[in-house]
């Protein structure tokens, strides 16, 4: 008996013996990754990270509420001439401060667009859905089922928008006050140009 078990573990270390040398003198292949040879089934794909979802507050009406008619007004009104009984006054920006604040205008309008153009962005809140059906403006539902219709020509007009807004930042980087007020008339066509489509359609019919 005792003569077996050593043959037997004389067999083990013997095959154990094998198998490293065998480790040993195998040529080591290269990593797939080093080699420029990783298959599309095998390549490591980026997480999700939680949390990156994009979460909607504010409505498209929210956003032209708070960031794009008052950004807009801001460089509407920037320039003007007021005539009355004591004379021609010319309003303008002169001050370091004033032409800032035309910047940060003409940014945050141009940042606004892109929140306008985000897919799945709704039209007004749940309850501001409803406005008087006699009205010359459609219901914010009637208007979101045409953008959905007409996504590209919704992104054309947005587009008008932001490259004026482009543009506006130009115009007060040179300070150039005729500049601004040229821009203020583009500014309010385009807006109209998109009302005119989406909002009053019925207002664009009677014009033609």
């Amino acid at each position: 008996m005792r003569k077996a078990v050593w043959l037997g573990v004389g067999a083990i270390v013997a095959i154990l013996a094998v198998e490293v040398t065998a480790q040993q003198t195998a040529p080591t292949k290269p990593p797939a990754a080093a080699t420029g040879a990783a298959s599309s089934s095998t390549a490591v794909k980026p997480a999700v990270t939680p949390g990156s979802a994009v979460r909607y507050v504010g409505s498209v009406r929210d956003v032209m509420h708070i960031f794009v008619e008052p950004n807009a007004d801001k460089i509407f009104d920037s320039v003007a001439i007021d005539v009355n009984e004591t004379g021609i006054h010319e309003q303008k920006p002169e001050t370091d401060e004033q032409w800032d604040e035309l910047e940060h205008a003409a940014i945050g309008l141009a940042e606004a667009v892109n929140l306008i153009k985000m897919v799945g962005r709704p039209m007004a809140q749940p309850g501001e859905m409803n406005t008087d059906p006699e009205g010359p403006e459609l219901p914010p539902a009637q208007i979101a089922a045409k953008v959905n219709r007409t996504r590209a020509k919704w992104n054309k007009y947005a587009n008008a928008l932001q490259d004026l807004a482009v543009k506006t930042l130009k115009v007060v980087a040179k300070k150039d006050v005729q500049g601004l007020f040229d821009i203020g008339g583009d500014l309010d066509q385009a807006c109209e140009n998109c009302h005119l489509e989406y909002w009053y359609p019925d207002d664009k019919k009677n014009r033609k």
